[in-house]
């Protein structure tokens, strides 16, 4: 029989540090286990060791309040990484970022172990194979995402400023490696979105990837690319994903929020316990403000009360107190539909784009929301953007990239003058020990 051995690096997350200072020395980040697949119980372990990886603080609660300092929706009282989103400008040398920029890598050189160990492993069962891999292909697409969005200029096809692409198991030998364009970035990430859909990988829970994931996340991929043929797939995609019974919307937007894992819209998660203290509570409720802008800008709107607490500015709905903080949602129905109405929209179809848009308007209203009043496309591209606010603010950057895609960054926050403010810069570290890597991001040279 044919043993696969590999080396897995598994991050030890949950770092709850509030300024740079306190990561000023490397800690023990990783545990090295040799992973031994010889049948389907220890494939699976080895796929729950990816998972593991979001336990990280860096990718369950940094995605939360990072991009809304980015986007305004929040305001910072604290200094370091916080200070630097809300004013988009930051410093390339300290460890805060450093780590926000590897941690979605310590996703993908698990996925990619957990592909090396499993693939052509005659010891798995097929049926178990082909689950396991496609789970895994879906969280190195995730992974990548992530970096895409905030360390490339993922808003731009033409762009060299990509991702480093890590398609196999990274080591001390193979690490440096040239930086890849946005087009592809894109083309990686979707055949590996593909992959998990045409392995049809069971929605089972939304804490565990799925062939539905994978086809929200392919939406969301392609109305990022943009173009009337990625339009229309993605409707097609959002079309499959709402149609399959799989999930379906909450009847009251706080349920979603307060039944924890245990809500019936959320696609895919970082799980959590109920019981368990997943979040820091100083964080979220002292050191992130709710703007003043964005309490204005929710006015009356049913949803506010259950956004943030109007008793001290402070976040609500991504960390409640009743279920000590609750699960970090990256990607939920209500996304999904917004994801339709915007590709319908833009395609100029209207009429369907606002029938897409009130089903989430009515869901928040009780069922009757008030009657949108515009004339022409970008005014209701405009309506499309304000509810990605209202719905989602502080959920996993979704706001933030809809911002940057609705040209609506200098509007909002007017520090910005420049599209390099944007995205962050790669981590001087990254460029210090990668010869190959290529250019920083523009604007940030020397930074």
């Amino acid at each position: 029989m044919k043993h696969i051995k590999v080396i897995l690096s598994i991050f030890v997350g949950g770092f709850m540090f509030s300024c740079d200072d306190a990561l000023d020395v490397q800690p023990e980040n990783y545990l090295f286990e040799e992973q031994l697949v010889t049948d389907d119980s220890s494939a699976q372990t080895s796929l729950l060791g990816v998972y593991t990886q979001l336990n990280s603080f860096f990718i369950n609660q940094y995605p939360e309040y990072l991009p809304a300092l980015m986007d305004g929706t929040l305001r910072t009282t604290t200094t370091g990484i916080n200070l630097e989103s809300s004013l988009n400008s930051f410093d390339s040398s300290t460890s805060t970022l450093e780590f926000y920029y590897r941690t979605p890598y310590y996703v993908a050189n698990s996925a990619n172990a957990t592909l090396k160990t499993v693939a052509g492993n005659s010891e798995v069962s097929e049926e178990e194979q082909n689950r396991i891999l496609g789970e895994a292909y879906f969280l190195r697409a995730f992974s990548h995402l992530q970096a895409l969005r905030y360390h490339a200029q993922f808003y731009d096809l033409s762009s060299d400023f990509g991702i480093l692409i890590r398609d196999n198991l990274s080591t001390f030998e193979n690490r440096e490696k040239e930086r890849a364009t946005v087009q592809e970035s894109y083309d990686f990430i979707l055949n590996d979105l593909n992959e998990c859909i045409n392995r049809n990988v069971s929605f089972t829970a939304n804490y565990f990837a799925s062939a539905l994931g994978a086809k929200a996340y392919k939406a969301n991929v392609l109305l990022y690319m943009g173009g009337d043929a990625n339009y229309t797939e993605a409707i097609n995609l959002a079309n499959e994903v709402i149609a399959s019974g799989e999930v379906e919307l909450e009847s009251n937007f706080e349920d979603i929020f307060a039944n924890g894992v245990n809500n019936s819209e959320v696609i895919f998660a970082r799980y959590t316990d109920n019981d368990q203290t997943s979040k820091s509570s100083f964080i979220y409720q002292t050191q992130q403000k709710v703007s003043t802008w964005l309490i204005d800008f929710l006015g009356d709107d049913p949803r506010a009360q259950h956004t943030y607490n109007e008793s001290n500015s402070s976040m609500r709905k991504v960390f409640l107190t009743s279920i000590k903080g609750g699960p970090t949602n990256y990607m939920r129905l209500a996304e999904v539909y917004l994801i339709k109405a915007e590709c319908q929209a833009r395609l100029n179809q209207l009429v369907e784009a606002e029938e897409t848009l009130n089903i989430i308007r009515n869901r928040a209203y009780s069922g009757s929301a008030p009657a949108l009043t515009y004339s022409n496309q970008e005014e209701l591209l405009d309506l499309i953007f304000d509810e990605y606010i209202k719905e989602l603010c502080f959920e996993s950057g979704t706001v933030w990239t809809a911002t940057i895609r609705h040209g609506k960054v200098e509007e909002l926050k007017p520090d910005v003058t420049s599209s390099n403010q944007y995205i962050m810069p790669i981590p001087l570290l990254e460029l210090q020990t990668n010869s190959l890597f290529g250019n920083q991001n523009p604007g940030y040279d020397g930074i």
